[in-house]
C-alpha cells in the first residue's frame, strides 16, 4: 500500500511515518510539506490508495487542498489529520471529499486504533460527529447495491467513478443514491457516511 502524508511539520511526519510502518508492514510513505509536492507526487504514483492530509497547512487552504486532491488522485482514499476537531470543521472536509477525520489530539492508542480503520479501507469519525445526528432504535436496512453506494460515498468518490467501479450508469447511480438517503433518513452525502458510521455500517465487509 503507497501512503501520502502531507503535513508541513516534519517531525510530525517522521512519528505518523513510523506509526503506520508499526501498523503496516508492507506501506510504502511517501512525504509532502505543500500541496504542490503532494499533487505532484500523485502524477508519479498513480498507484497511490491514501493520503493523510494536515488541514492547517501553511498559507494554503486544507479544505481546497482536498478537492485538489480528489481531482489529481480520484482513487486514493482522503484522509484529513488536523488539530482542529469541531463538527463544523469535520463536516466542510467531509462535504470536500475525505473519507475519515482524525484529531491529533487522540491519544497514541486511539489514534493507533484510527489508523488501523483508515488503512482497511473503513471510515474513521470522532465520537462527537457520530454521536451528533440523531439517534434511531432500529438500524437501517440497506440493500447489496445501497450497501456498495454507501461504501463508495464513504471514500469520497464522485458518482462518475462509483459509475465506473459498480459498472452502472451515472442515471442508475444517481437512483441508488437517492433511494439510500431515503433509507438512511438523511438529506447529503456527508449526512450519509456519518449515519452509516454511527450504525457500524461501514465497519465491516460490503455485505448486509
Amino acid at each position: 500500500m503507497k501512503i501520502l502524508l502531507i503535513d508541513d511539520h516534519a517531525l510530525f511526519r517522521a512519528g505518523l511515518r513510523m506509526l503506520l510502518t508499526t501498523i503496516c508492514h508492507d506501506a510504502t510513505t511517501l512525504e509532502a510539506a505543500t500541496i504542490a509536492e503532494g499533487i505532484a507526487l500523485t502524477h508519479t504514483h498513480p498507484d497511490l490508495e491514501l493520503c493523510l492530509l494536515d488541514l492547517s497547512l501553511k498559507n494554503e487552504s486544507g479544505l481546497a487542498a482536498i478537492a485538489a486532491l480528489k481531482d489529481a488522485a480520484p482513487q486514493a482514499a482522503v484522509v484529513v489529520v488536523s488539530s482542529a476537531d469541531d463538527s463544523a470543521t469535520i463536516r466542510a472536509c467531509l462535504d470536500s471529499g475525505a473519507m475519515s477525520f482524525i484529531p491529533k489530539s487522540l491519544g497514541p492508542d486511539v489514534l493507533t486504533q484510527a489508523l488501523q480503520h483508515v488503512l482497511k479501507g473503513t471510515v474513521y469519525l470522532p465520537e462527537q460527529i457520530v454521536t451528533a445526528v440523531d439517534d434511531e432504535p432500529k438500524r437501517p436496512s440497506l440493500t447489496p447495491r445501497q450497501w456498495e453506494v454507501l461504501h463508495c460515498l464513504s471514500r469520497g468518490l464522485p458518482t462518475k467513478l462509483i459509475a465506473r467501479e459498480m459498472n452502472l450508469s451515472e442515471h442508475t447511480v444517481k437512483e441508488h443514491i437517492a433511494l439510500l438517503f431515503q433509507a438512511l433518513g438523511v438529506r447529503n452525502r456527508t449526512e450519509a457516511v456519518i449515519k452509516g458510521s454511527q450504525y457500524r455500517l461501514l465497519s465491516g465487509p460490503l455485505a448486509p
